[in-house]
């Protein structure tokens, strides 16, 4: 059974029973530990029980109101993310930032704004690139991280690259994210 399954399977056993526990629902779908169904919502991008619960009986449901599109099949909603500045040292985001993603409660996105020409032509400042905290990929470029500053390289070989020199950078980087797309802005 596909995760979708599994999901449309617990709601329509949630339907059955508003009540119903994850043990229970655990033991309906023959899995070894309820732990399985928390599982199962994670890939699904939902927070809990009690928010799939809503989302199912219709209780406050987060996607109300959403704008969404089909892009070749797949519906894609606007989602607001947090704007992070280039600065590593501040913690909280310094705006909003709008995505177009295909699910309508992604988790581990954020954007941050490039701060630097360091990267020119591939990254310039004032780009935007949304990342991805989640997605571990070689085939990808990645945001870094130092105490000091924000890099952005490529990992290759367990080495990983500077962009325009191909310069090994040093191997006590904190890998934060992979670069999903780019924004750039030309005023």
């Amino acid at each position: 059974m596909q995760y979708s399954n599994y999901l449309a399977h617990m709601a329509a056993l949630i339907k059955q029973n508003p009540s119903i526990t994850v043990r229970q629902i655990a033991a309906e779908l023959q899995f070894a530990d309820s732990k399985s169904v928390y599982y199962w919502l994670e890939k699904g991008n939902i927070k809990g029980i009690n928010e799939f619960k809503r989302l199912v009986l219709g209780e406050e449901c987060p996607q109300r109101g959403l704008f969404s599109i089909e892009i070749e099949g797949t519906p894609h909603y606007l989602v607001s993310i947090p704007l992070f500045d280039w600065n590593p040292k501040r913690k909280k985001p310094v705006e909003e930032w709008f995505h177009l993603h295909n699910h309508p409660q992604p988790q581990g996105l954020f954007a941050i704004r490039v701060g630097t020409n360091d990267y020119s032509p591939w990254f310039m400042e004032n780009d935007v690139l949304i990342i991805d905290g989640d997605r571990n990929s070689d085939s990808l470029w990645r945001l870094y991280r130092t105490e000091q500053r924000f890099l952005i390289g490529r990992s290759i070989n367990g080495h990983v690259l500077e962009p325009n020199t191909l310069h090994h950078y040093p191997d006590s980087l904190t890998a934060v994210g992979a670069i999903l797309t780019q924004h750039r802005h030309f005023s």
